[in-house]
């Protein structure tokens, strides 16, 4: 058994978000193989807007952000795709993260993340992908000091049925994957070059 912590971070602001039901998959499994794990989610947080000049201590809602995320071992980032992107919400909360950052060290330095994203297949009919969004957060949490998982999962709606539970065989097995990454290596290697999936973590500040 494990004492690893998962954070399972973002959704949308949707009643009934496929986001918000993956990232409860994920911290399910997480609880399956031992670990503790805590979701997160945009609506819950109800963070307002990004002020670069603002504090922690000025909004309730960024310190309860960065103590949860202070708390996790590993983070599991998920957001749904607008026009081929993260959601704006979802992006807040990585900005807002900022908030957290020591010098040059960020709030997600020598944490393990992976990323997650649901959308691209309901106008087709069909399973497509649109991977802008994860490698969006990629360099986000990068930016924030992580080490992120290369290996992204891209949901398509249709893997969920009709309640908004993800249902699709393929679809829960190759998140589980993901989730097993993020515990079963909860230590990231600190050097990048051990890593030749891995850039080195980026650290620049939000200052404009």
């Amino acid at each position: 058994m494990t004492h690893r912590t998962l954070l399972a971070l973002g959704g949308s602001l949707r009643s009934g978000s496929l986001t918000t039901a993956a990232l409860r998959v994920a911290a399910q499994h997480a609880r399956e193989l031992g670990a503790h794990s805590e979701l997160l989610t945009v609506d819950e947080l109800g963070l307002p807007l990004l002020a670069p000049d603002a504090t922690p201590a000025q909004h309730p809602a960024a310190q309860r952000l960065l103590d949860t995320a202070a708390r996790a071992d590993v983070v599991l980032v998920g957001t749904p795709i607008y026009g081929g992107t993260p959601s704006g919400a979802v992006k807040n909360v990585l900005d807002t993260m900022h908030l957290g950052k020591s010098g040059n060290t960020g709030p997600l330095a020598a944490k393990r993340v992976g990323v997650l994203s649901v959308g691209g297949g309901s106008l087709t009919g069909r399973f497509e992908f649109q991977r802008g969004a994860t490698a969006f957060l990629d360099i986000a949490c990068r930016n924030l000091g992580a080490w992120v998982d290369p290996r992204h999962v891209e949901l398509s709606e249709l893997a969920f049925d009709v309640d908004g539970e993800l249902v699709d065989a393929l679809a829960r097995a190759e998140l589980s994957d993901l989730v097993d990454r993020l515990i079963g290596s909860a230590s990231p290697p600190l050097d990048p070059a051990a890593d030749p999936t891995q850039e080195a973590p980026l650290t620049a500040a939000v200052t404009s």
